[in-house]
């Protein structure tokens, strides 16, 4: 097997990435993915590990934790989803992508046993995704990993990384997103992302809607497990709550410093001390609240005692400014600045309009803009109202929405927004450059598929330092 054609077998699968569709057996996720690993030899069990769930957030709090357990001389594993370019941004080891050969080296093991409970006919078959955990979970253990930091892909309770047993579990911040899958309130998404958490460990949160809190802070107690709470030093939007006896105080205060296009500093202070002077290369006070959530992740683990888990606070700063996360706020050009953030809820868009106006000075605001039609395309749009034009376009995916969705939408919501549309995110791209002057702002966003195609057209426009974080490309 070569890598093209382990990739065909993984993508061949009935895939949710790209139909947008769930099979209708969601229990059987965890029971499927249990009996894969047990054949596979349990791999997870030969190290620890970290689990992280959330809405937004997620992926960047996992690379800050990743980041700071290398700079400490750890063996780390990450493993995320999706995957901007290529299929191995999914696995790293010690910051290293999974190679090619190692992906088809090691997925025939992971097909044969895949193929065998198949056979047994006990379950229905497996996902893409599943798969491709049990690839990466296999993978950091022929790799020697001590510690593997683990992103949930959907949810918590039934994702298939809700089989290991981390030693802390973590739920970033939540807001409304995949409600067809996870409910259609906060609390009921809630409760499905504290699925993750472990009786008698640790839970550590951002989550700032009490709602949500009240039912992570639930399941906690159900399970003896003790919830720690990050937020901002400026308030805790749940304090009525704690002043009742129904959750506790926040233990981790960040207060942002500098705020930059490109990075920013910020304090934290938590039940251990102070850290002053943190710096991210991560724009947006959300970042710092990610960062912020690692730090007492990091605490947290190290407090376990465990020798995989130790380090110092030279290792925390050095890990923390060199931590790579792409798609966030990313500045890919100048002149006029061009910057691709993945938001593709509404929460996320209210988030990132206020980080650019922040953050950058310009004269006009253009967005090119492209969704998947299962977002909440009215709450994206809502927050968008205020800027001066959008550019729709598509990814190049089946679930994106059409162009024809998106303008009946503005024209309702947005009616003082100036449309342009292009049938590609090239061509989006390119028309964004010829209307903009270079005292404007753009912002291409939507989805992370969109995000990761305008990061290639920018490679392509000669812009080094993007081609250069572009391993390879699948898709």
């Amino acid at each position: 097997m070569n890598y093209a054609e382990a990739l065909a077998y993984i993508y061949g699968l009935s895939d949710f990435e790209r139909s947008g569709k769930f099979r209708n057996d969601r229990e059987q996720h965890l029971l499927r993915e249990g009996r894969l690993l047990d054949l596979l030899g349990n791999p997870h069990h030969s190290y620890s590990c970290t689990l992280i769930a959330g809405t937004k957030g997620k992926g960047s709090t996992a690379a800050c934790i990743e980041s700071v357990l290398r700079a400490a001389g750890i063996r780390t594993g990450l493993y995320t989803q999706p995957d901007l370019h290529t299929f191995r941004e999914r696995m790293r080891v010690r910051g290293c992508l999974i190679s090619e050969e190692e992906v088809a080296d090691l997925l025939p093991e992971v097909r044969a046993r895949v193929e065998e409970i198949n056979r047994e006919g006990t379950f229905n078959p497996f996902i893409p995704y599943e798969v491709a955990t049990a690839l990466a979970l296999l993978y950091f253990q022929r790799q020697g990993v001590e510690h593997a930091v683990l992103e949930v892909g959907i949810g918590g309770r039934l994702d298939a990384t809700n089989v290991t047993q981390p030693l802390v579990s973590v739920i970033a911040s939540i807001s409304f997103d995949h409600m067809n899958v996870l409910g259609n309130t906060l609390r009921e998404i809630a409760t499905e992302k504290a699925g993750i958490i472990k009786p008698g460990r640790v839970v550590v949160t951002s989550a700032q809607s009490p709602e949500a809190l009240l039912a992570i802070a639930r399941i906690a107690r159900e399970r003896q497990a003790r919830l720690v709470r990050v937020g901002s030093a400026s308030g805790d939007p749940a304090q009525a709550e704690v002043e009742a006896g129904q959750l506790p105080a926040l233990s981790y205060r960040y207060q942002p410093q500098e705020q930059g296009e490109t990075r920013q500093t910020f304090t934290v202070s938590g039940p251990r001390g102070v850290y002053r002077d943190l710096e991210i290369p991560l724009a947006g006070l959300h970042q710092a609240e990610n960062a912020t959530l690692a730090l007492a992740t990091l605490e947290e683990l190290r407090a376990s005692g465990r020798p995989e888990c130790a380090w110092d606070e030279d290792a925390l700063r050095q890990g923390l400014r060199d931590v790579r996360w792409s798609a966030r706020l990313e500045v890919i050009a100048r002149k006029p600045t061009m910057v691709v953030d993945g938001a593709h809820n509404a929460d996320s868009m209210q988030k990132l309009v206020q980080s650019l106006r922040a953050l950058f000075s310009f004269q006009r605001l253009f967005v090119v803009l492209g969704f998947n039609a299962d977002k909440d395309l009215p709450g994206m749009i809502q927050a968008l109202a205020g800027v001066d034009a959008v550019i729709l376009t598509r990814a190049l995916n089946p679930r994106a929405a059409t162009l024809e969705r998106m303008q009946e939408l503005f024209a309702q919501l947005a009616p003082g927004v100036r449309l342009h549309t292009s049938s590609d995110s090239r061509m989006a791209m390119d028309l964004a450059r010829t209307l903009a002057t270079p005292d404007d702002l753009v912002c291409a966003t939507g989805s992370l598929y969109l995000a990761a195609e305008v990061l290639r057209w920018a490679a392509s426009q000669g812009e080094t330092r993007v081609a250069a974080s572009i391993e390879g490309v699948d898709h």
